[in-house]
């Protein structure tokens, strides 16, 4: 049942992501955008990204191992030499997203003062101890999810029943 509800949950995940969309293009100061270049060079946000691919491609590849049943080391390979690697590729147009991001949702003196923590030694620290936070939190999230969704499916299993449904095992 862990199994069937993790894949649940990074179906879930996905499906958010594609319903979401693209975020609407709104003119952003240049230099705004400038300093959340600065911003996300400073806070090292490719190897973010990188990480958290680190996270979610396993899980991924898992799902389409899956899904082809008899052709696993293909699909397993196909992820690991293909797909992984362009992901990684597209790294610095996730990077950019971000930036126009914080340029929409910042002024350029937030974005200053911003910059000019991440200058500082608990800026530094944070920066530093990013990874570890997000594979914690990354953790974190999984174990949560898994147990909200065996709760909710435990708690809901007579109503799923009387229409007919079978829970997932």
């Amino acid at each position: 049942m862990r199994l069937v509800i993790v894949r649940v949950a990074v179906a879930l995940s996905v499906a958010l992501l594609a319903c979401a969309g693209p975020a609407r293009a709104q003119e952003v100061d240049p230099k705004a955008l400038e300093l959340s270049r600065k911003i996300a060079t400073l806070t090292n946000a490719q190897a973010t990204g990188d990480q958290v691919l680190s996270l979610i491609m396993p899980k991924l590849t898992e799902l389409v191992v899956r899904a082809n049943p008899g052709m696993e080391a293909q699909a397993r390979d196909m992820m690991d030499s293909r797909v992984t690697p362009a992901m990684r590729e597209m790294l610095p147009e996730m990077v950019e997203l971000t930036a126009q991001i914080y340029a929409r949702h910042f002024t350029v003196d937030e974005l200053t003062q911003l910059t000019d923590f991440y200058g500082t030694p608990l800026g530094q620290k944070l920066i530093q101890s990013q990874p570890v936070l997000i594979a914690e939190a990354g953790q974190a999230g999984q174990q949560w999810a898994v147990k909200v969704i065996q709760k909710i499916l435990k708690d809901l299993e007579p109503e799923f029943k009387q229409r007919g449904l079978q829970v997932p095992a």
